[in-house]
């Protein structure tokens, strides 16, 4: 074992392109029969997975994964609080495992004291399961660390800059800075409700480590859910190496530096901000020259500043263009965090897997070929299991990063995914994915529509289960449960229920 002890209208739009597709039955009762029961909460843009284990005299092995739902959702203590009431009463008297992906809003916040932390604390852990990335013993992992502090410093200051600079653009960019930076929470104080003591995912990773020393788990491991029998657990990722990391997109070229010897992009940013910083000057000292704040006609040094101050050729000037890196850093400390997702493909009897990806993006999921565990064969020798394997076994696959371009590879990842009992989850809410968020590919039509051709059922929190007519799908059932879903109104700004939906789905495997 590889671990170490550490102390709306765009979902109707998106609907319709699949009105060819046979509408799904739920089951009328649980089947007696099931290996695991995979409750599938409703939230909305943010990812929470209760999966049930059957274990010895009918009793049941309780694994969490993640909980949370993304910032800007309407009101989501409400949804969160009742999850978390629902995730308690379940596993009674306590959670067998829990397990955190990455450090991302949507995937932590009902642990934050703005949603759900008052009903956890009545949740006993008994095992807690992080990535490699989360070991304060590991170098690369404590450099990460640092490396995304640094970019987090940097795009708060940029996006104080603009604002304090005033006028629509600036706003605007500042605006899709905090969509982005939100993904951490809330920081410098306060909650999204106006509590004190909200400390973002930090802040809720924090608290989940109080509860319950967390098991490391090294990439290119194997472990076991504690009293589960014949359910082997393959730790595939994250990659275990810096470039890897640095590759968070698909696109040829995008990444993030990782212990450069070169100045980093957020090392100039930062040493913008100040002037005793000699790292980022673009000119020697002695070529220097301020800019004048009063007249320049009254400067004889510098004349030519007449033309500069002019207020008519402002569109002239690109004063304010460094601070675009702002934004670039945010999306870089966006993407970088979800590149550290671990990733586990749960193997039932030797057979089926069930793969959870997190938000892992491209250079995550190119690594995985790399990957051989050596296991016992269940006849007394051993056998070698590659990632090709493990995804041609495959019977559920939870969408990687909402259903994001950058998070499902093709011809390493879904294309190799050939069971006729393939089902999948896209936990995405499409309002306020596309409307409040301003993502408008999320989840991606083109792997949306190929995960219909592939799989046999695909769910999707806003919408209604689809089948495809290809192989069978297992049972599955809403829960009786609802809650109100809440949105703002365009015109008055208030939150009103434009619905009713069920806190969740429980998929039988």
């Amino acid at each position: 074992m590889a671990t170490r002890k550490r102390a709306s209208k765009t979902a109707a739009k998106t609907a319709s392109k699949t009105a060819s597709k046979t509408a799904s039955k739920a089951a009328s009762k649980p089947p007696s029969d099931y290996r695991v029961r995979i409750r599938m909460y409703r939230q909305g843009l943010g990812d929470c997975f209760l999966l049930s284990f059957r274990a010895a005299k009918g009793k049941h092995r309780h694994m969490l994964i993640d909980c949370g739902v993304v910032l800007g959702t309407t009101e989501p203590r409400g949804a969160m609080e009742k999850i978390a009431k629902n995730i308690v009463e379940e596993t009674k008297p306590g959670l067998d495992l829990l397990v955190i992906t990455h450090e991302h809003w949507d995937h932590l916040s009902g642990f934050d004291s703005s949603q759900a932390k008052k009903v956890f604390e009545n949740l006993k852990v008994d095992s807690f399961w992080l990535a490699w990335t989360e070991d304060d013993q590991n170098d690369l992992a404590n450099e990460m660390r640092r490396d995304r502090e640094k970019k987090r410093k940097a795009a708060e200051k940029a996006k104080e800059e603009l604002r304090r600079r005033g006028g629509d653009a600036h706003e605007k960019q500042a605006a899709r800075m905090d969509e982005v930076l939100g993904l951490f929470g809330v920081q410098g104080g306060g909650s999204a409700d106006g509590e004190d003591d909200a400390g973002g995912t930090a802040g809720a990773l924090a608290y989940l480590k109080g509860k319950c020393d967390p098991t490391i788990l090294e990439t290119g491991g194997t472990v076991t859910i504690p009293g589960v029998e014949d359910v082997r657990v393959y730790v595939v990722g994250p990659p275990m190496d810096a470039t890897r990391l640095r590759q968070t997109n698909p696109y040829k070229g995008e990444g993030y530096g990782l212990g450069d010897v070169t100045l980093s992009l957020s090392d100039s940013f930062l040493a913008a901000f100040d002037p005793a910083d000699e790292l980022a000057q673009p000119f020697p000292k002695q070529v220097r020259r301020p800019l004048p704040t009063t007249s320049p006609s009254a400067d004889p040094v510098l004349p030519q500043m007449t033309g500069y101050l002019d207020p008519k050729q402002d569109w002239r000037n690109i004063d304010d263009a460094w601070l675009a890196t702002g934004e670039r850093l945010a999306l870089q400390l966006d993407n970088s965090t979800n590149n550290t997702s671990l990733v586990l493909a749960i193997e039932l009897g030797g057979k089926d897997v069930l793969l959870f990806v997190g938000d892992a993006q491209a250079g995550n999921w190119r690594s995985w070929e790399s990957n051989k565990w050596e296991v016992d064969d269940g006849k007394g020798g051993k056998k070698q299991v590659t990632m090709e394997d493990l995804l041609k076994r495959t019977i559920f696959y939870k969408v990687g990063h909402h259903g994001s371009h950058n998070a499902t590879l093709r011809e390493k990842g879904l294309e190799l995914m050939k069971s006729d009992r393939l089902a999948a989850v896209i936990p995405v809410d499409t309002h306020v994915a596309h409307n409040v968020k301003g993502w408008k590919h999320m989840p991606l039509p083109e792997i949306r529509d190929r995960l219909l051709e592939k799989c046999t059922i695909l769910f999707q929190s806003d919408m209604e289960p689809e089948e495809s007519g290809r192989g069978k799908a297992g049972p599955w059932l809403h829960s009786a449960d609802q809650f109100e879903v809440r949105m703002k109104d365009k015109k008055t700004k208030k939150a009103k229920t434009v619905g009713m939906r069920n806190l969740y789905t429980d998929y039988f495997v």
